[in-house]
Parts: structure tokens; sequence; C-alpha cells
């Protein structure tokens, strides 16, 4: 009876690993990173400035009122959470750049109709005081007579960007860019 009781653990405890492994997303989560970010900004005293460029030098410069800074966010809040909700449908590669001294997460889909075509989560490593210096989200968006692309950049603790291109049925193609800067102290 003895030398079961050894084939007896094993077996169990390959089918409590096997149960239990986790099906989840592993992938590092965006939204609620800038969801506090968000938060933090509309209870600082930071004045919040909008930027977009009318030339390559120029620019229209417009102080916001906290309540409106939201919905200036709003692409990045609106984003789908693909840490949470799109478990296997995503990849995540892990590496260092040395180049930058920082670890990068890049996150991509297995299918490219999904929305997010791009996630990258650029992070100071200083254990175990790490800190995230900026994400990086491409989002997609085809609609019956047009294609959105928006490539958004959130600077932590900073600012953030987003950049929209928009593609019109006839080939042309327009670019808006937005810039909205909170805490220039971090500059």
């Amino acid at each position: 009876m003895k030398p079961q009781f050894p084939l007896k653990v094993l077996l169990c405890s390959a089918f409590i690993y096997f149960s239990c492994k986790q099906k989840k997303n592993d992938v590092f989560p965006v939204l609620d990173f800038i969801k506090a970010q968000v938060a933090n900004v509309d209870t600082s005293v930071y004045s919040i400035i909008k930027l977009v460029p009318k030339t390559d030098s120029t620019y229209d410069t417009t102080y916001v009122k906290r309540e409106e800074f939201k919905q200036l966010a709003k692409d990045f809040l609106e984003t789908p959470d693909i840490s949470k909700t799109f478990g296997g449908k995503y990849t995540e590669e892990r590496m260092m750049n040395n180049d930058l001294g920082l670890a990068v997460f890049i996150a991509t889909p297995k299918d490219q109709d999904l929305e997010v075509r791009r996630q990258e989560v650029r992070i100071e490593p200083d254990p175990p005081n790490d800190k995230i210096k900026s994400i990086y989200i491409e989002k997609m968006k085809n609609d019956k007579d047009s294609s959105v692309t928006k490539r958004m950049t959130w600077y932590a603790d900073r600012k953030f960007q987003i950049v929209t291109i928009t593609q019109e049925p006839n080939g042309e193609e327009k670019t808006s860019v937005m810039e909205v800067v909170w805490n220039q102290e971090n500059e």
C-alpha cells in the first residue's frame, strides 16, 4: 500500500495543477493604470493645457477645466481592457531595451480583427520601485466608408497625446493631433 501513496500524491498534485491553471490573459492592466491617473488629475491642482498643432511651429493652446479632462481622455478610457475581457486573444512579449534603460511589455492580437492592434508599456526598472514611464495604444476601427486609426501615448504623471488618422473612401487621409499636458514640472 505504501508504494501507491507517492503515486496518489503525484496524480492529485497534477490534477490540482491542471485544474487550477489560470486561463487568464497575462497582459498588463493598462486601463486600471490610466483610470488611476485620471482620478489623480481630477483631484490635483495642476493647470491642464490642451495643445493642437496648427502648423509645424504653432499650436492652438487652450486651458482646460478639470471637469473636461476626463472627456479629453475618453479615447483611453473607452479602450477595451485586453487584460480582462480578451483572455487568450493577445500575446505579450516582455523585453529589456538597454538603449532606453526600460522594460517594455508589448501586447499584440492573435486576430487582426480586434480593435486594439498594439499595446506597449514602458517601465523604468528600479526594484522595488519600478515606474511606468509611458503607455502606447494603437486602435483601429473600420466603418462602412472609412477607417480610423488612433495612436495614443500616455506619459505617466505628465501628459497624453492622441494622433487620429482617418482614411476616407476616396483614399484621402486626414491626420489630427491633440496633446493634453497637466504636469509640466516632470517635463
